[in-house]
């Protein structure tokens, strides 16, 4: 039975996670640095994939060395405050200090995400991770409905700047429990010094690398989850700006399409839980992929075909909807391949690909519509190509694994 302070200390750091990526990534950042700063679609995109690309190289030690000291507390708790100090500041010190202070906190912010995805496990057994999974992403959902609140009543009166540093203060008072009260199991652990522990993180990385070769079906997972990533990131990375500029919404339009799209995902997770503890996770993870290649695709469609604008809350009801199933359904998926004692590893290693995924895509979005000047709908098609090929290689058939398993 899992204590429910601990449960819900893990689900209340979900709630601030969702917070930052709806409220700052998603919504006031893309509108403050294309509306007062001047800058453009490829200006947001050319920076979140600067930061993914330091991402790359930092996050696959985090697992690693976090498995190595035997839990993930400390390393929590740094980069979660680090992350909340670089928010509390955005727009403070100006133009180009606020863009390497947002990227500061995109970056800590996602190596958070690589221990707090671990830390299910520690909370969790093999018959109720997709439930706990499926409760942190539908509960976990009430931190975007707060972003998108303080949007709606501080935006438009008190500025962009204003709002990040709201967004900060609720964001800090989502993760204080989990740092306080989080249940961590102790790995084994032996007193070596941190050099060393260093070492033989760098060591275990490439090892687990090298053994989960053997194991097609997650390998396999790898590949599609980088170009589905690219496609689900890039499309919620600029929704907001494609749904202003290309669409015709006004910002007020996109925030009500924004909340409501959060709002189908809240009961959506659950059910998505209910289905991976029933089904298995990749069955509905495969759904969830179909689902994105179906809603990108209407995305698409609006513009190009100039179909009615208000179709554009059907794309946010099922963005919504299916988000949730892609978060509920791939980390039990992970915990389930993992070997034991090395779940920070694959964790890590996934954490990795979906950084690969999150360089070239904001950055190839830049490319097509900013630089080359073919205009969003055209980056948006080449998102729809990315679901498509992410959904054919989860459905193409895989030997049985050759890795053991706990």
């Amino acid at each position: 039975m899992n204590n429910r302070l601990v449960l819900s200390a893990w689900v209340s750091y979900d709630m601030g996670n969702t917070l930052f990526t709806t409220g700052v990534v998603g919504l006031v950042f893309p509108l403050w640095i294309t509306g007062d700063m001047g800058g453009s679609d490829g200006t947001l995109g050319y920076l979140i994939a600067a930061s993914m690309l330091i991402l790359f190289f930092v996050a696959p030690l985090i697992g690693a060395i976090s498995d190595e000291f035997g839990t993930r507390l400390p390393f929590l708790t740094v980069v979660t405050l680090l992350c909340l100090g670089f928010t509390f500041l955005i727009g403070v010190y100006g133009y180009v200090i606020s863009l390497l202070l947002f990227s500061g906190a995109v970056i800590t912010s996602q190596l958070a995400v690589i221990l707090y995805n671990g830390n299910l496990e520690d909370i969790s057994s093999s018959k109720d991770v997709g439930r706990i999974g499926g409760l942190g992403v539908g509960i976990g959902y009430g931190g975007a409905i707060l972003a998108v609140l303080i949007s709606l009543l501080f935006l438009d009166s008190r500025g962009e700047i204003f709002v990040f540093k709201i967004m900060a203060i609720s964001m800090f008072l989502f993760n204080l429990p989990l740092l306080l009260f989080g249940r961590y199991k102790r790995l084994n652990y032996s007193n070596l010094s941190f050099s060393r522990i260093f070492l033989n993180g760098i060591s275990n990385s490439i090892e687990t690398i090298k053994h989960s070769g053997g194991d097609s079906y997650w390998i396999r997972f790898l590949i599609a989850r980088f170009w589905y990533f690219w496609a689900a990131n890039t499309a919620a990375t600029f929704a907001i700006i494609y749904a202003t500029q290309t669409v015709g919404l006004t910002k007020g339009e996109v925030q009500l399409v924004l909340l409501v799209g959060i709002l189908c995902g809240i009961p959506s997770g659950l059910l998505w839980g209910f289905l991976v503890d029933n089904i298995g996770a990749s069955p509905v993870l495969k759904i969830n992929v179909f689902g994105w290649l179906l809603l990108l695709t209407l995305g698409v469609l609006i513009p190009m075909m100039d179909l009615p604008g208000y179709l554009w809350w059907l794309v946010g009801v099922l963005s919504g909807i299916f988000m949730a199933g892609l978060y509920v359904s791939e980390r039990p998926f992970i915990i389930q391949r993992a070997e034991k004692n090395k779940v920070g590893q694959y964790f890590a290693m996934y954490s990795m690909v979906s950084r690969c995924a999150a360089i070239v895509g904001p950055f190839g979005w830049g490319v097509v519509s900013h630089t080359l000047g073919l205009g969003q709908t055209t980056a948006a098609v080449s998102l729809v190509l990315c679901a498509g090929i992410g959904l054919l290689v989860l459905m193409v058939p895989s030997k049985p694994s050759t890795v053991a398993r706990p």
